[in-house]
């Protein structure tokens, strides 16, 4: 009998057994549903089918500005005032800064003053030498000669000083490097013959004890209690160098070589003239790297070297008590006492192997004090202060040689009978002294400093009243986020970064913007050491945005999604179709109407499909889960409602 039939027959019989009556006016249609069973829920399928299935990494955080422009000013000077503040936004060509123009606009009255000279000069020369104006033009080349000696021993004695402090800095480098690997070679070596020594030198314990075994008296008493806590002593030092200095040598062993490779990455680059800042970067974290594990391995030979200390104390003591009054004169106490002292000359030989291997740490401590300064700036700005130099010295000379010869010329010119060219040569003059007053026309212009392109004020580094040098980056007037070029950073966790590569292709999407908005970029920096965050590590992350939107500004938040791999055309099946059991993931697929459990491989997969690799084909339907039910008696819902939506309601 169907169920709903069942529990309707079942239902009149109670009745009718508690003597009630119950007149059923629509007997047909009661009949009618006490003899059908409701219809079994159709089973939901979904075909195999070919498509493209992409993973990603979703990095969330804020956009910041991808450069920054460190701007100084053209010409040195005191600053008068500061125009814009940090933090505010500004248009290319704002001004930002001022300097005090005094000495510019005396420049500028001084070069003008050049000019009307010379043209002064260039009428007297189309009018005729006098031979006063001939006794002058000799004094000129006369001085032209001096200032043109005095320059080139000048300027090459500034060549060779900063020649020398290169040749110096190479040398101290070198010499650091050697040393440093040459105590690095030597550390393990001498931890391996401290940590073997170890049980040589607990041994002779060993064999003290037997030696003492002949008598028992206080004194022998006394030397065994010290031999077994020396032997303690020693016990906890072979199990501090088994594991806690193994443990530390085999981290800083790591962390030493990846300082030398880090030096080697930057000399390469020095080698090929190429840019420095990567390879020092690198090289600063191999460094503090390589700081924590050396801290890490003094502490480990530290904590060794008191136990020694501590055996040394209760090995002293058993000494003493052979060496007693009562048991000094005792011959047969000879081999104990013998291996006694050969304990202390062997723990002698361990306390100073640890003094030797930490003065090596040491020294190579302080050999990398000279590299990380050459590695860190001090290297390059000694190669830049010989060009430097060298510039400044070929500009210097060309320029007093110039003197010279135009003295010469002049001089020349002067004691003959004007000419055309001599005219010709005035005029120059009068030329030359326009540029001059062209320069500091310049100069005074320069003494507003703007902005080259539209950006956000990062740092201002001086203040009203302080001297400004002209140029340079390394101490910049002030630093302008460039606002042409934003990226994306945020951080993801240990879980995630090793699925990251520079370069790898993003959308992003920022939350101002809403959802509907999509910018593309690509990952252009990686954090190579985790940051704890509240006690969980995590990696930043930064997505340069190909092409910025104009809306976007620095500080929005946003989210990345990286794309980590990706196949097209491959089998694909909804996530909702795969089961698990026991660790086994399967599919269940109809074949000839019934639901058939089908182990499958199974490769990437995104948030609603999942690549097949093996055991389904393309076509075939797989089961998925029942539809969830809505309660309302409609199919899907799970269950069945009597007549008019009321009476009992039967579980699915």
């Amino acid at each position: 009998m169907p169920l709903a039939g069942s529990i309707l027959a079942g239902t009149r019989a109670r009745l009718i057994a508690g003597a009630a009556v119950i007149l059923v006016v629509s007997g047909g249609i009661v009949a009618t549903r006490a003899n059908n069973a409701p219809a079994a829920a159709p089973v939901r399928t979904a075909a195999v089918t070919r498509g493209t299935v992409t993973q990603t990494v979703q990095v969330s955080g804020s956009i910041n500005p991808a450069t920054q422009t460190r701007l100084s000013f053209k010409v040195s000077g005191p600053l008068a005032q500061t125009l814009v503040s940090v933090g505010q936004m500004v248009a290319a060509g704002q001004a930002l800064a001022q300097l005090d123009p005094t000495d510019l606009q005396v420049a500028v009255s001084q070069a003008s003053a050049s000019v009307a000279s010379a043209k002064a000069s260039y009428d007297k020369t189309a009018a005729g030498a006098t031979p006063q104006d001939i006794a002058i033009a000799k004094q000129a080349v006369d001085g032209a000669k001096s200032s043109l000696d005095q320059t080139q021993q000048s300027t090459a004695n500034d060549v060779a000083t900063a020649q020398q402090s290169l040749t110096t800095l190479k040398s101290g480098y070198s010499a650091a490097q050697n040393a440093f690997q040459l105590y690095a070679s030597a550390v393990p070596t001498d931890v391996g013959n401290f940590t073997t020594s170890l049980g040589s030198t607990r041994s002779i314990l060993a064999q003290a004890n037997v030696d003492l075994n002949t008598k028992s008296t206080a004194d022998i008493t006394t030397a065994h209690t010290g031999i077994a806590q020396a032997d303690g002593s020693m016990a906890n030092a072979q199990t501090i160098a088994g594991n806690q200095l193994a443990t530390a040598l085999t981290q800083w062993q790591s962390a030493r070589d990846g300082v030398i490779s880090a030096w080697q990455q930057f000399d390469g680059t020095v080698a090929r003239g190429t840019d420095t800042t990567g390879p020092a970067q690198q090289y600063q974290s191999a460094q503090l790297t390589y700081a924590t594990a050396t801290s890490r391995l003094e502490a480990a030979l530290a904590s060794a070297s008191s136990s020694l200390t501590s055996a040394g104390t209760s090995g002293a003591s058993a000494q003493s008590a052979l060496n007693s009054a009562t048991s000094s004169i005792d011959p047969s106490l000879d081999p104990a006492r013998g291996d006694l002292l050969g304990f202390q000359n062997a723990l002698s030989s361990e306390t100073q192997l640890v003094t030797s291997i930490t003065n090596e740490l040491t020294q190579m401590t302080t050999s990398l004090q000279t590299i990380t300064s050459a590695v860190t700036g001090g290297y390059v700005s000694a190669q830049q202060a010989v060009t430097a130099a060298q510039t400044k010295s070929s500009g210097s000379v060309s320029s007093a040689q110039s003197a010279y010869q135009a003295a010469v010329v002049s001089l020349n010119k002067t004691s003959a009978p004007p000419q055309s060219y001599d005219i010709a040569a005035a005029y120059a003059s009068v030329l030359n002294a326009q540029a001059s007053l062209d320069k500091a026309n310049n100069d005074l212009a320069s003494a507003t400093l703007t902005a080259p392109s539209a950006g956000v004020v990062a740092a201002i580094n001086f203040q009203p009243g302080e001297y400004v040098s002209a140029g340079g980056t390394a101490n910049p007037f002030i630093v302008l986020s460039n606002t042409s070029s934003i990226a994306l950073h945020g951080t993801v966790g240990e879980a995630d970064i090793a699925k990251l590569k520079l370069g790898q292709v993003a959308t992003v999407t920022v939350d101002a913007l809403g959802s509907g908005s999509r910018l593309t970029g690509k990952i252009t920096s990686l954090d190579p050491v985790a940051t704890i965050q509240q006690g969980v590590p995590v990696y930043g992350v930064d997505v340069t945005i190909d092409v910025p939107d104009p809306s976007v500004r620095a500080g929005m938040t946003g989210t990345a999604n990286v794309i980590i791999a990706s196949k097209q055309g491959v089998l694909v099946v909804p996530n909702l179709a795969i089961k698990s059991q026991g660790g086994q993931r399967y599919v269940q697929v109809m074949r000839n109407g019934k639901a058939e459990n089908v182990d499958a491989t199974f490769g990437i997969a995104n948030d609603s499909m999942t690549e097949v690799t093996s055991g389904l084909q393309e076509g075939d339907q797989v089961v998925l889960p029942a539809a969830r039910a809505t309660g309302s008696g409609q199919p899907g819902n799970g269950g069945f409602r009597g007549p008019g939506g009321g009476g009992v309601r039967f579980g699915g």
